[in-house]
């Protein structure tokens, strides 16, 4: 298979808010292989994984064992827990996978500890001199209360996303919490502020709101040096942050309390990101919670300009880093309701809908008009406004539909598609102008592919785009040369589809570059291999000038057959995103020389310089053998099959 020399990136909890926030951050570039992890395998960052892995729970005995085997399976470079509860048992169990290369964002187990108890953690920072709000648990409260601290905010001490949260008025609102549970005053942000009545009204009611609450994210390297921050105004919803101001650091009057934090996180070897929760009030900014991981708005602050996520994982693999010292001041983020889809179970008897472009051509024609994949499968045909009667008379069929590209269902029928195959492309002969129109009809249509997530797309592409004058036999890894006016039209249509890619890595996306076809019912498409056949069944002297120059041929069948077998192996793996296609790779004597052999005639042939090979198009095609995939017909008997035609 083809190798892929990406960083590759375990993320576990991938359905939790701060797992689909960091895989959000490394989808930005697409320069990263993404595993990601889940015991459920219906979650939204299920369709941004490049690899999905169903594990079991993160409290099971068994599970880091689990993580670390899916590593070595995939060849993980580093790991980004995505759920609280994690992170201290990485930190425990650091050594077992850093034994192995496998690298993972996580600070020390002590500090971590301390961040995930509220009263443990104010006990700890509040003698060094950080604004933490007062904590108490309600027990001791209760001993010796204070009404001065009145309203009050109760809450776990080992809670988050605001969960199990009281507004307390009074000493008898306390009668009914837990006294293992903290209480902490009630922080009211600055008077001026425009959220403070709304608060204040809501706290007087007994309802808790999130508005006006400033997010901290600081960001320290694997050696434990502070690289970056970033500040943001906060509105939450239910724990979860729906709307993200951004503030510049330089220009907050409050920075100087956040920095209190650095030297100490430097001195205790913090590593990775820290987030710190607070508000700030009419005595100064306050904070209320840390915790040592990513948090939900991890992406947006990606988006913001502040890619935190790409910044650690290259500097943890010793890379060369993007720089965090900016971000944008002119944008805000928003995080509230998004949508996306996975392939069904394949297990599940469904219709499955394909839908293709270019059906016109030889090859569509021949795809369309061979065996189905199942009988459940409907085609959907997509076509130029100026083909649409063309195509209704090539396919009269029930199983058809067709529709002109400027069509208001083309949007609807895509994201009906479960597979989308593409024949669009001009012939070499054809006028360049025609290879500009395919590109165009192509790119026009590529945001609304893009946004289908379609989760198999295959683009029919050539061999063309290997060099012509290296003899040896081109594999996937080979460079690439736009030498022609065909070879870069196919070049610029596979970059086009790989883009589809970047945009649903989950997706198998693949360009066929395929050999020489040959159909033996269309002497036409076949050209100079059936005119040497005819030439030579008649008694003509068939002269060939290069018979060292070298191709490769495949019977369009098998072509066709290779399309179906994609689709199906489609369903149980993630397939590369390159893969060749042929038949045999034969010299022009070597040809001949089988023309001879099977057909019975006085022609004969003739050969000239044969000293150097000067064009050569013969590839290599074991991937897709490896990956199960074998050839019907052989060059011998696309020759009888021509001949018999031609007849």
């Amino acid at each position: 298979m083809i190798k892929n020399n990406m960083t590759t990136v375990l993320v576990t909890c991938v359905g939790s808010g701060v797992g689909q926030s960091a895989i959000d951050s490394l989808n930005l570039s697409r320069d990263f292989k993404i595993v990601g992890c889940d015991g459920n395998t219906n979650v939204y960052a299920h369709s941004y994984c490049d690899i999905f892995e169903k594990v079991p729970s993160i409290y099971a005995d068994e599970y880091f064992d689990v993580i670390l085997n899916t590593c070595l399976r995939h060849n993980v470079d580093i790991i980004i827990p995505g759920h609280d509860h994690e992170l201290s048992l990485f930190a425990a169990q650091l050594e077992k996978f850093n034994d192995k290369g496998i690298e993972v964002i996580v600070s020390q187990p002590d500090l971590i500890e301390i961040s995930r108890d509220k009263k443990i953690w104010f006990d700890y920072w509040k003698p060094l001199g950080c604004n933490i709000v007062p904590t108490f648990f309600v027990s001791e409260f209760k001993e010796n209360p204070d009404t001065s601290i009145f309203p009050a905010i109760v809450k776990p001490s080992g809670g988050s996303a605001s969960q199990g949260i009281s507004i307390i008025n009074t000493l008898e609102d306390l009668d009914d919490v837990n006294a293992d549970d903290i209480i902490q005053p009630y922080l009211f942000p600055e008077k001026n502020d425009p959220n403070y009545d709304a608060i204040k009204k809501a706290v007087i009611g007994g309802d808790f709101i999130q508005r006006s609450e400033i997010s901290i994210q600081l960001i320290f390297s694997k050696k434990s040096k502070f690289e970056g921050i970033f500040i943001s105004k906060n509105t939450l919803k239910n724990g979860v942050p729906i709307y993200i101001d951004p503030i510049d650091p330089d220009s907050f009057e409050h920075l100087d309390e956040i920095l209190k934090f650095v030297p100490h996180c430097e001195k205790k070897g913090v590593k990775g990101p820290v987030n710190i929760q607070g508000r700030i009030s009419d005595k100064g900014l306050f904070f209320f919670e840390m915790n040592m991981r990513f948090t939900g708005i991890t992406g947006n602050r990606a988006l913001l300009g502040f890619n935190e996520v790409q910044y650690l994982v290259h500097n943890f693999l010793g890379k060369n880093t993007i720089d965090l010292k900016n971000y944008s001041k002119g944008k805000k983020g928003v995080r509230q309701v998004a949508c996306s889809t996975i392939p069904r179970d394949t297990e599940e008897d469904f219709t499955k809908v394909v839908t293709v472009l270019g059906a016109g051509s030889n090859l569509g024609q021949a795809y369309l008009s061979g065996k189905k994949l199942n009988h459940n499968t409907i085609y959907n045909v997509i076509c130029r406004r100026e083909s649409i009667e063309r195509y209704t008379t090539l396919f009269s069929r029930d199983d058809v539909t067709i529709y002109s590209s400027d069509s208001i269902n083309v949007d609807q029928i895509l994201a009906q598609s479960d597979a989308l195959i593409n024949f669009v492309s001009a012939l070499a002969p054809q006028p360049d102008s025609e290879k500009f129109s395919a590109i165009l009809f192509l790119q026009q249509l590529s945001h609304k592919i893009t946004k289908a997530k379609i989760p198999f797309i295959l683009n029919i592409s050539s061999q063309s785009v290997y060099d012509q004058s290296d003899s040896l036999d081109k594999t996937e890894a080979d460079k690439i040369r736009a030498t022609t006016a065909y070879a870069f039209q196919k070049i610029l249509i596979e970059n086009i589809f790989s883009d589809f890619k970047k945009f649903a890595p989950l997706s198998n996306v693949i360009s066929l570059r395929l050999a020489r076809i040959l159909d033996p019912k269309d002497s036409r498409s076949c050209g100079f291999f059936a005119g040497m056949i005819k030439n030579y069944s008649n008694g003509e002297t068939v002269i060939l000038d290069k018979p060292l120059n070298r191709t490769n041929l495949i019977h369009i069948n098998d072509v066709v057959r290779a399309i179906n077998f994609l689709m199906t192996r489609n369903q149980i793996e993630a397939l590369p995103e390159v893969l060749n296609l042929g038949g045999e790779n034969i010299s022009m004597r070597d040809y001949g020389e089988k023309v001879v052999k099977a057909l019975k005639s006085s022609g004969r042939f003739e050969y000239g310089n044969q000293e150097k090979c000067e064009i050569s198009s013969t590839i290599n095609d074991e991937n897709i053998r490896d990956l199960g995939y074998s050839n019907s017909f052989s060059v011998d008997q696309i020759i009888v099959e021509i001949a018999n035609h031609l007849a």
